[in-house]
């Protein structure tokens, strides 16, 4: 019934985009087409390399305006919907890698009890529904992680080293020869990639990683 309701709500009254607020006129995507067309406009996808993975891939380049509304919105205004839906199309415009799970970076305590949602979750979980990949959300875990946990793009980049020991991994033998790829929503230095991905080469045994990131900054991609 509510999404017999939602689709009558959508044809009378067209939802605004949640990049720019314009309607979304007969639609339930949540960016109009003028945003869709801006993200396919610039799309770049960018190899991107960290120490302990293999070649990955980042998709858009953050500096484009309507790249960083949408990430805005899918970070801080609560628009979990959006995340997924780049997901899917993030999917059906790269390769489709040949790995045996999509593992989304977990988020630190606070954010995720502020937030309601881990935005690299829902990205993982769109990409998923396009590939078929197995999602394996709760493999990472963050044991140690303090609630008032400083945000990566708040520390200079020396600062960022000290993440690296802050993941751990469930179920160790259940992962070890498999081939993982990680799933985050920016990548600036690599550092969290390459920290989650150095826990899974060294405790889980996996046998390769690869990163994929909805964005990228100038920084480090190649």
């Amino acid at each position: 019934m509510y999404h017999i309701m939602r689709r009558a709500v959508i044809h009378l009254i067209p939802l605004p985009c949640a990049c720019c607020g314009d309607p979304v006129v007969h639609s339930a995507e949540p960016l109009c087409a003028g945003c869709w067309g801006a993200l396919h406009l610039a799309a770049s996808p960018k190899r991107i390399q960290i120490s302990f993975a293999g070649d990955g891939t980042a998709w858009l380049p953050y500096g484009t305006p309507t790249v960083k509304r949408c990430m805005a919105a899918i970070k801080f205004r609560g628009l979990d919907t959006l995340a997924v839906a780049l997901g899917r199309v993030m999917a059906q415009n790269l390769a489709r890698p040949t790995v045996d799970a999509l593992v989304p970076i977990p988020l630190a305590a606070s954010r995720l009890y502020v937030r309601g949602y881990n935005q690299a979750e829902r990205l993982a979980h769109g990409l998923h529904q396009v590939w078929g990949i197995p999602l394996a959300s709760d493999l990472l875990i963050r044991p140690n992680a303090g609630w008032f946990t400083p945000k990566q793009s708040a520390r200079s980049e020396a600062d960022r080293s000290k993440i690296y020991g802050a993941y751990d991994v469930r179920d160790r033998e259940r992962w070890a020869g498999a081939r993982l790829a990680l799933v985050d929503d920016t990548f600036t230095t690599g550092s969290t990639l390459n920290a989650a991905a150095e826990v899974c080469i060294k405790k889980a045994k996996v046998a390769e990683v690869i990163p994929l990131t909805l964005a990228y900054t100038a920084r480090r991609a190649t």
